[in-house]
C-alpha cells in the first residue's frame, strides 16, 4: 500500500497545535502534575495512608502498558478524531468521579483504572499516531512540540488547583479538573484536529515493516529479547523512571514536611513543569546533535545532583534549584525515552522499540511513588527514600555508560554522526 508524499503544510501545524492543547488538558498533564497537592488534604479527610494513596499511581503504571498492544491495534483500526473525541468525553467524566469518593480506598482505586482506560482515546499514543500521518520531515520537531507544550500545563495546573483546594475541597479540584479536561481538551479536538485524507502508511515511513527484513536490527519482539542494546536501554528506563517519578510525586508533601506552605509548594512544582518545557525542547535538539549514551548521561548526573540538594540543603534557594534541575531533566512523559529509541532503532521497529521501553519507564515509575510512601509511613521521613533514588541514579549511570554510542545496521545506513539519523 503507497500514499502521496506528505507535504508539512499549515494544516500539519494546526492539527499538531489541536494535539498539543488536547494533550495539555489530558489526564497525564492534569493529574499527574497535581497529585502530590491532592494527596495530603485527601489523606486527612479519607484517612488514608501515603502508601495508600500513591499506590494507586503502581496500578494505573501497570495496567497503562499492559493495555498498549490493545490501544495500538485499535488506533489502527478505527478513525482517529472520532476515538480522541469520545477519549476526551470519558477522561473528563473518570475526573468528575473522584470527587464522589467515599470510605473504601478500593473505590479510589477502581476509579484511577477507570480513568486509564478511559484515557487511552486521547493519550500521547494515539495523538503521535494521528501527527505521523500529517508529518514527513519536519516530524521529529512535532513530535517535541508535542512534549514539551504539554508540560506548561504543569506549570498552569498546580497554581488552579491549589487555588481551588484553598476556597473549597480537593473534591471540588476533581470537578475543576473534569471541566477544563472537557472544555479546553474537547474544543481543540472538536476544532483543530483532523485525520489526514487516504492515510495510509505513516508520513515518511516509505515502505511496510517487511521491506527491512533483512536488517540486522530487531524488529519482533523475539529480537528485542536477544538484542544487547535493548535490554540495557530497558535497565536505564527503568532505573531512570523509579528515581525521578518517586521524586516527583512525593515532591509537594516532602517540602510542607519541611514547613513550605501549600502555595510555596505550588511554586516549586510549577518550577518542575517550567524546567520540563525547556528539557523537553532541549532533549529533541540534542538527540539530532549528539550521541544517544551522552545524553542519557546527561539526564541521569543533572537530577542526582538535585536529589543530593534536596537531601543535604533544607535551604528555599537550594530547593528552587532542585525543582529546575528536576523539571529539565525528568524527561517528561517518557519523551527521552522515545527520543532514544529513535537513535538505537529503525524507523521500522519504532513504535514496537518505543512501547516496550516505555513499559520498562512505567514499572520503575510505577513502583517508586508506593514504595517511597511506604518507607515515609514506616521511618516518618523520606530520607531514607531519597537515599534509595540516589542509588538508582548511580545504577542508571552505569547502564547509560554500557550504551553504545551510535548504532550501525546496513551498510547503506549506518550511523556516523548524530545528525545521520
Amino acid at each position: 500500500m503507497s500514499v502521496a508524499p506528505v507535504v508539512d503544510s499549515p494544516t500539519s501545524w494546526r492539527v499538531l497545535a489541536g494535539c498539543c492543547i488536547v494533550a495539555i488538558f489530558g489526564v497525564t498533564s492534569l493529574y499527574g502534575s497535581t497529585f502530590g497537592l491532592l494527596m495530603l488534604p485527601m489523606q486527612k479527610e479519607l484517612g488514608w495512608s501515603r502508601a495508600d494513596i500513591t499506590f494507586s499511581l503502581t496500578l494505573m503504571t501497570i495496567v497503562g502498558p499492559a493495555i498498549l498492544p490493545l490501544v495500538g491495534w485499535i488506533i489502527d483500526k478505527v478513525p482517529l478524531r472520532p476515538l480522541v473525541l469520545w477519549g476526551v468525553v470519558l477522561q473528563s467524566a473518570s475526573l468528575a468521579g473522584f470527587g464522589f469518593m467515599h470510605g473504601s480506598v478500593w473505590v479510589y482505586y477502581v476509579l484511577c483504572l477507570v480513568m486509564t482506560v478511559t484515557a487511552s482515546g486521547a493519550s500521547f499514543l494515539t495523538l503521535s499516531k494521528l501527527l505521523q500521518t500529517w508529518f514527513d520531515k519536519a516530524f521529529g520537531r512535532a513530535l517535541g512540540l508535542l512534549f514539551a507544550l504539554v508540560t506548561l500545563g504543569a506549570v498552569i495546573h498546580p497554581q488552579i488547583v491549589r487555588v481551588v483546594i484553598s476556597h473549597a475541597s480537593w473534591r471540588e479540584a476533581f470537578m475543576a479538573m473534569a471541566l477544563m479536561s472537557l472544555i479546553g481538551g474537547g474544543l481543540a479536538a472538536w476544532f483543530l484536529v483532523r485525520e489526514r485524507p487516504n492515510a495510509g502508511l505513516p508520513a515518511g515511513s516509505g515502505t511496510p515493516v517487511e521491506a527491512s527484513a533483512s536488517s540486522p536490527l530487531p524488529v519482533s519482539m523475539r529480537a528485542f529479547l536477544s538484542d544487547r542494546v535493548w535490554w540495557t536501554l530497558a535497565v536505564w528506563n527503568m532505573l531512570f523512571g523509579f528515581a525521578v517519578a518517586g521524586i516527583l510525586v512525593h515532591f509537594a508533601a516532602m517540602m510542607q514536611d519541611r514547613g513550605m506552605t501549600l502555595a510555596q509548594a505550588a511554586t516549586a512544582m510549577s518550577l518542575i513543569g517550567a524546567g520540563g518545557f525547556f528539557g523537553n525542547l532541549m532533549a529533541g535538539w540534542l538527540i539530532d546533535h549528539t550521541s544517544a549514551t551522552r545524553l542519557a548521561r546527561l539526564f541521569v548526573i543533572a537530577p542526582l545532583g538535585a536529589t543530593v540538594m534536596i537531601y543535604f540543603g533544607p535551604g528555599v534557594g537550594m530547593i528552587i534549584a532542585a525543582a529546575l534541575l528536576l523539571g529539565i531533566f525528568n524527561s517528561g512523559d517518557h519523551s527521552l525515552s522515545v527520543f532514544l529509541a529513535r537513535r538505537y532503532f529503525s524507523v521500522e521497529s519504532f513504535g514496537r522499540a518505543s512501547a516496550t521501553q516505555q513499559v520498562a519507564t512505567a514499572f520503575g515509575s510505577g513502583t517508586a511513588p508506593w514504595l517511597m510512601g511506604l518507607v515515609h509511613d514506616r521511618t516518618g521521613s523520606y530520607d531514607v527514600a531519597l537515599l534509595v533514588s540516589m542509588g538508582a541514579f548511580i545504577c542508571a549511570a552505569v547502564a547509560a555508560w554500557m550504551l553504545p554510542e551510535f548504532r550501525h545496521w546496513h551498510k547503506t545506513h549506518s550511523i556516523t554522526t548524530p545528525a545521520g539519523t
